[in-house]
């Protein structure tokens, strides 16, 4: 009957070895015999078993008393054990639901419609990090609790992809962007100068009216294909129909409003530690719920599931408690009004015939885990999710040698054989990398950084599988002397872009060309050509800065051009060539005003000549960066340019 309906899940441990023999002689006292006030709870419990039993003999048997893993019998309210672990990220129940899920492993009831007749306590199920659906809500029942949120175990019915922990059809968390809010756009400023067009006579309003209809029209016919679309792929992807339907056991958490500023109820599945809405349709039905002082059971109907269900436990028409809880009893009798000394009499009555007994405590030991265990997370150091058309995995830090903690795999295919792209999260490394991501179809690789390399690289993009390929690289411009953002680097060419430089320099664009040298055989690029842009410097007058220098060693020449005066309508400009022949004569060759050539205001000819030279002397610092000494006078430094 198993092989029938049931599939094993994508995200259980198929490795999972049947779970260890306990050694009875290292077990406490209080795991291996009940105390007085146990057995008591016992035969309340047995007393309460056989009145719903009667009441109900069409319902299913409830969990009151399963054996714990010494085979002794506990009633499930006792084996809950309040907790608050002494770490911060389980002091919320994000953190606790995360925790549970990702810590243990999962065992299927067997079979899926029974309840299991075993509960282990919380301390036995995170020492073998194993356990069924019901282990897992008394873990974070038992955290939620000790951190102080009203939490209940719940035991009910769910849908077979819950009970078998089946993401296949769920889109991947990471997968979920977020909504991004619209931008205003940005009004263009009119000048003053612009020419006024000539009225435009045709009807803006009957323009207006056709590109409406015509943009209707596109999106009717768009909103059809999609809907198609998506009705085709819902039924290539529908499940195929679950015999089992509402008869799969399940267990999960209940958390009501209230504790912790919680204003809504929910439910936390322990399974992958999300919450749902108590009206979701995954949820069937609901049995019975308790947590460390009581026991209910629920009275309303779930044939329609839980949407309609009310979480009031006071309320006697739609839940009945096992044990009498004084202040339920209280706030439903009040009948009349009555003095402070008649209620306290009543009360004292009440209390009397009720026989009011409290439930013992837990018989469970301190619940404690060791920081290396919290730290290696999953079941032997990893833990594989497979959603639609998504594969994840995850990984302990310092689990692998470079890093790798989380690793998302998208698929194009419902099958998951063709992966689209991969994406990859690291911590603590030395490189400070921390995200990589890889597009199968156009092999780009995108790296991410965070601040703290000595080049302080932030992002760098390239091609893989290709030797001469293009690599983007951004930098965090603040952490860099030079006040670097961005380079991108082609094969013959190279541009990079500044920000906040003391020098006013923003952009530089660099081109290359191959030269094979004779007497090896390796490749090396030579300087063509080397343009620099620079932003305003208001110290200096605006025909005395430099807005742009190009640098062309092919055509042996240097063009500057300078900032544009605010009364001027052309710039400044200069062009300095150099003619060809050879090199030692070139080195000898002496500064000619007549290599110069360009436009700027009328000077005497010495004051001239002497400027040209000054302007030469400018481009020491850029000679410098290309490797050329700085002591050189203006004569030396055009020879060797």
């Amino acid at each position: 009957m198993t092989s029938a309906f049931e599939n094993p899940p994508k995200a259980i441990d198929k490795r999972a070895k049947p779970r260890p023999q306990l050694d009875l002689s290292k077990c406490p006292s209080s795991y291996k015999e009940n105390c007085s006030q146990e057995k008591l709870i016992l035969a309340i419990a047995e007393n309460f078993r056989q009145q719903y039993a009667f009441v109900y003999p069409y319902n299913k048997p409830l969990l009151l008393c399963p054996v714990n893993e010494c085979g002794v019998q506990k009633f499930v309210s006792t084996t809950l054990r309040r907790t608050l672990l002494p770490y911060p990220e389980l002091y919320n129940w994000e953190g606790c639901a995360s925790f549970v899920s990702d810590y243990l492993s999962l065992e299927l009831l067997d079979p899926p419609t029974e309840l299991p007749k075993q509960l282990s306590s919380p301390t036995w199920a995170l020492q073998t990090r194993r356990g069924t659906c019901f282990d897992y809500s008394s873990v974070l029942c038992s955290l939620l609790l000790g951190a102080g949120y009203n939490a209940y175990c719940v035991s009910g019915y769910a849908t077979k992809e819950m009970c078998l922990l089946d993401q296949s059809r769920q889109e991947c968390p990471l997968l979920q962007t977020p909504i991004q809010e619209k931008t205003e756009e940005r009004k263009k400023t009119k000048s003053k100068y612009s020419v006024k067009r000539q009225p435009n006579l045709n009807s803006l309003f009957e323009k207006r009216q056709e590109e409406k209809r015509h943009t209707e029209a596109k999106e009717a016919a768009l909103k059809e294909q999609l809907e198609q679309a998506e009705r085709l792929q819902k039924e290539e992807e529908r499940p195929t129909p679950d015999p089992l339907l509402d008869l799969r056991v399940h267990s999960w958490v209940l958390v009501l409003s209230g504790n912790r500023d919680e204003p809504k109820n929910f439910f936390i599945d322990p399974l992958t530690g999300k919450s749902y809405s108590p009206t979701n349709e995954n949820f069937l039905g609901i049995e019975s719920v308790w947590n460390h002082q009581n026991y209910w059971v629920n009275k309303q109907d779930c044939s329609f599931s839980v949407r309609e269900m009310t979480f009031y436990m006071d309320d006697l028409s739609k839940w009945e408690y096992m044990l009498c809880d004084p202040s339920s009893q209280s706030m439903s009798n009040i009948s009349e009004p009555r003095t402070l000394q008649e209620s306290e009499d009543v009360e004292e009555e009440e209390m009397d015939e009720l026989k009011v007994f409290e439930m013992p405590p837990s018989w469970v030991t301190k619940v404690a885990i060791a920081p290396p265990d919290v730290e290696m997370r999953f079941p032997g150091g990893m833990k594989v999710f497979q959603y639609r058309k998504a594969r994840l995995e995850k990984f302990a830090p310092y689990f692998l040698k470079d890093g790798l903690v989380t690793k998302l795999t998208v698929y194009k295919d419902l099958d998951c054989t063709q992966p689209s792209t991969i994406k990859e999260w690291f911590s603590h490394r030395s490189d400070c990398l921390y995200e990589r991501e890889h597009h199968t179809d156009s092999n780009v690789t995108s790296e991410h950084f965070r601040p703290g390399r000595r080049d302080a690289l932030r992002c760098h993009r390239y091609v893989t599988l290709v030797s001469a390929t293009e690599h983007q690289m951004d930098f965090y411009s603040q952490a860099r002397a030079d006040g670097l953002a961005r380079r991108i680097e082609k094969p013959f060419e190279m541009t990079e872009t500044f920000e906040d430089g003391d020098d006013f320099l923003f952009y530089r664009h660099v081109v290359y060309g191959k030269h094979v040298k004779v007497f090896c055989a390796k490749e090396v690029f030579k300087l063509e050509r080397v343009e620099e842009r620079f932003h305003r410097d208001p110290s200096k007058p605006a025909s005395k800065d430099v807005a742009e220098w190009v640098f062309m060693t092919s055509d042996r020449q240097i063009q500057v051009t300078y900032h544009l005066e605010d009364d001027k309508i052309f710039p400044t400009w200069l062009n300095f060539m150099k003619p060809n022949g050879p090199a030692f004569l070139q080195k000898a060759q002496a500064f000619d005003p007549q290599m110069v050539s360009g436009f700027q205001e009328r000077m005497a000819k010495e004051k001239k000549q002497r400027q040209e030279e000054k302007e030469l002397d400018l481009l020491a610092p850029f000679q410098a960066r290309l490797g050329q000494p700085e002591a050189l006078t203006h004569q030396q430094r055009w020879a060797v340019f």
